[in-house]
């Protein structure tokens, strides 16, 4: 209880029942509103007299003339003049007259921006006449009351009072021309919500309810019927109150029918510092201790005074704390009273009836998780209750543990087995909320961006996937979907996608009781990526032997029915060219096929090698083939003599191979193909970059992803091939933790740059 107590302490009371009693604290304590503060009403009827707000700043400018000349003590315009008005000299008469008047100040209004939180400010030649400038940010609490106000708020770097204090400092003759007011419009693009900070927050001493203060229609002031030496000596507040361009507020004085405007609750701020009244809120030790001590005292008389005796002491200590804080507040000192309130008042029954209660509880629970759990017995088989010398409660009480134990081993083994399923599992209720899910589910729902740490609901999870084209229309409810029974109670199954465009088999399959009565769903989210993908390779590759391994057989077969007839016989040199170039067509394929499947298995021979090595005898395989294009190959590769990498030696020299080969079957006689390597080093480590450069057609930008996919290439037109190639190239490289680009331009050739990381070097 203590404990409790301390915690409750802690958190400075109940929230909403604290500000119940606060508000009412502020009702109870209302005051007559000072004479020295006014307020001239922007209003319905002088809205009606003056037209459409906004009104012409020339008004604005009479106003002021006529305060002036009253003497006012200082005066608070609550107007936004952030746009400038193209009325002939409107805003120089009105910078004229703030200038003239001295006193004035002018509100700071602070919004929020798609890029943060920005200050909208007065225009600059009214910054500069202004003797201030004010926040009108207020306060708002959890449940939307304005209670406080931050005296001051700093924003981008810059400061601003509050506006009632930037009004009371200038009726002392304080004039703060600060940053604030000097200012320009440019403020930077920034992330607001983590700049804007208050200092010396304040809670308002509210002296009424809406309309306490003396009010004066703005049209009133303007036509003579207040004289000016109304406002001699007086703070003056000009804001709006008409409807639809007022803001109003809730705050502890208003209903539910009523809110403030913004003008009034400066007024009470006003006389909030006019008066030197202030409501400073306990230090939450104080709160602390000041509900310890409440529990410690009801503890004590339930603990040595009869059970009426403790009743009448609870009593009259949540009077006397009630009255405590009352007191306080008068002294202007808000203790939060809830936590000690409820405190007292739950310790007398909670300690008289502690031991029945807590069999109660207990008796409870293990019905309660007896009736949630099957009653399949795991141990405990033979166990009989008997227990001797012992009152009926007890001898219940030990049934219940041999029942409870028996539920909870079959629960415990159901779990056990449902994080063993080797697929993400989700057990849901017949109205589809999720009751359980395995260690495999919880850890998928990370990857969907979903809070582990709540249960997420069935639309929650199945909004990341598309939806499929059996359950009906694209607006089809997933939960429809899957919570239907079929007949013969078998699954439903659906194949869709994730989010992350992994391909899954949806299975959802009706749970039911012995009776036939229905208990809910099991719905299995089946990883079949893997599967898809190798399905689809098959089926390429079957393609490919069929198709592409074929073509160059069916010319041979026909070469030679072509050859057995006189009339249509080639020369024997051509004919035997002929059936030469197609069985390296097939030799090659099937060359090519192999090596992209051995660098797609597990079995590589991985050894610590230097790079220009590789390079070096990679572009030695391709000098022949070059030299009959009269074409060279330059390596450059002195920078990496002393990086080594760990690696297939024979895969990489074939990937590299792969890339010279390319360069010279594109490249025009006599042109150049140059190798370059060099390392580079970075915070994680240090990679060797190759380039490999050609001047040959070059490569379409619609092209350069295909390339690098098996049985796709560019430019199908001009060469032989199914693309293995490169997507040979691409699986080597990615294998050993690289990567590799090609950039290129049509008509100049090509460079595809590969990155490997180093162990030395």
């Amino acid at each position: 209880m203590l404990l409790l107590a301390i915690l409750l302490g802690y958190e400075n009371g109940l929230g909403q029942a604290d500000r119940f009693i606060y508000d009412n604290l502020v009702k109870a304590t209302q005051r007559p509103a000072p004479p020295d503060v006014v307020i001239i009403a922007i209003d319905e009827f002088s809205i009606a007299s003056l037209g459409r707000w906004p009104w012409q700043r020339r008004a604005h400018a009479q106003l002021l003339d006529i305060l002036t000349e009253a003497k006012a003590k200082a005066v608070g315009m609550d107007i936004i003049f952030a746009e400038p008005q193209y009325f002939s000299d409107d805003d120089a008469l009105l910078a004229t007259a703030i200038a003239n008047n001295k006193r004035t100040v002018l509100p700071v209004l602070i919004e929020r921006t798609p890029t943060g939180l920005q200050p909208t400010l007065p225009l600059p030649s009214f910054r500069q006449a202004a003797n201030s400038l004010g926040h009108i940010h207020f306060t708002f609490e959890a449940d939307g009351v304005v209670r406080g106000v931050y005296l001051q708020e700093n924003l981008h770097g810059v400061s601003w009072p509050q506006f009632a204090l930037a009004v009371f400092n200038a009726g002392k003759g304080k004039a703060t021309h600060n940053l604030a007011s000097k200012i320009s419009d440019d403020f930077p693009d920034t992330n607001l919500s983590n700049i804007l900070e208050g200092d010396h927050l304040a809670r308002i001493p509210y002296a009424g309810a809406p309309g306490h203060f003396k009010m004066i229609s703005y049209i009133d002031v303007l036509s003579g019927k207040i004289p000016a030496s109304f406002f001699t000596n007086k703070y003056v507040l000009v804001g709006a109150t008409a409807a639809g361009i007022a803001s109003t507020f809730a705050t502890p004085v208003t209903t539910d029918h009523e809110a403030m405007s913004g003008v009034e609750i400066n007024a009470n701020v006003l006389t909030g510092l006019i008066e030197d009244r202030s409501i400073s809120t306990a230090a939450r030790w104080q709160t602390i201790l000041f509900t310890l001590l409440s529990t410690s005292l009801a503890l004590l008389a339930c603990r040595y005074f009869s059970p009426f005796g403790a009743l009448g002491l609870t009593l009259f200590l949540a009077s006397l704390i009630s009255a405590l804080t009352y007191g306080a507040f008068l002294e202007e000192l808000w203790i939060p009273p809830s936590a000690a309130i409820l405190m007292v008042v739950i310790v007398y029954p909670l300690w008289s009836w502690r031991r029945l209660e807590a069999a109660l509880a207990y008796l409870s629970e293990e019905f309660a998780r007896l009736n949630q759990t099957t009653t399949m017995v795991l141990r405990h088989a033979n166990e009989a209750v008997r227990i001797k010398n012992s009152d009926y409660l007890d001898r219940q009480i030990a049934a219940i543990r041999i029942a409870a134990n028996r539920s909870r081993d079959m629960h415990q083994f159901v779990i056990d087995n449902l994080n063993s399923m080797p697929d993400a599992t989700l057990v849901l209720s017949q109205t589809g909320d999720i009751l359980m899910y395995n260690r495999i589910a919880r850890d998928y729902f990370a990857t969907l961006n979903l809070d582990k740490t709540k249960t997420p609901t069935l639309e929650a999870i199945f909004s990341r996937f598309d939806m499929p084209q059996e359950a009906g229309t694209k607006h089809a409810d997933w939960r429809e979907a899957l919570l239907h029974s079929t007949p013969g109670n078998t699954a439903v199954e659906i194949e869709t996608r994730d989010m992350n465009k992994r391909e899954f088999l949806i299975k959802s399959a009706p749970s039911r009781m012995t009776d036939g009565s229905m208990l809910g769903w099991i719905v299995s989210l089946i990883d079949v990526t893997s599967l898809r993908a190798a399905e689809r390779r098959r089926e390429e590759s079957l393609n490919f032997i069929s198709h592409d391994m074929r073509v160059p057989q069916s010319s041979i077969l026909a070469l030679i029915q072509l050859q057995r007839n006189p009339s249509t016989a080639f020369e024997i040199p051509e004919f035997l060219n002929r059936i030469e170039k197609s069985v390296e067509t097939t030799l090659n394929l099937a060359d090519d096929f192999v090596h992209l499947a051995k660098a797609e298995s597990q079995s590589y021979q991985l050894q610590d090698t230097d790079f220009s090595s590789l390079l070096a005898e990679a572009a030695d395989d391709m000098w022949a083939f070059a030299h009959s294009k009269s074409i060279s190959i330059v390596v450059q590769a002195e920078e990496v003599e002393n990086c080594w990498l760990n690696v297939d030696r024979s895969l990489v020299i074939r990937a590299l191979g792969n890339l010279l080969s390319n360069a010279v079957k594109f490249s025009p006689k006599g042109s150049e193909i140059m190798c370059s390597a060099k390392p580079v080093h970075t915070s994680s480590g240090s990679v060797i970059v190759c380039n490999i450069s050609d001047h040959g057609k070059g490569i379409a930008d619609a092209d350069r992803t295909a390339i690098f996919s098996p049985f796709l290439r560019a430019d199908e037109q001009d060469h032989d091939g199914v693309g293995l190639g490169l997507a040979f190239v691409k699986m080597v490289v990615e294998r050993h933790h690289g990567s590799i680009e090609v950039s290129s331009i049509l008509g100049q050739g090509s460079t595809f740059t590969i990155t490997l990381p180093c162990v030395i070097g």
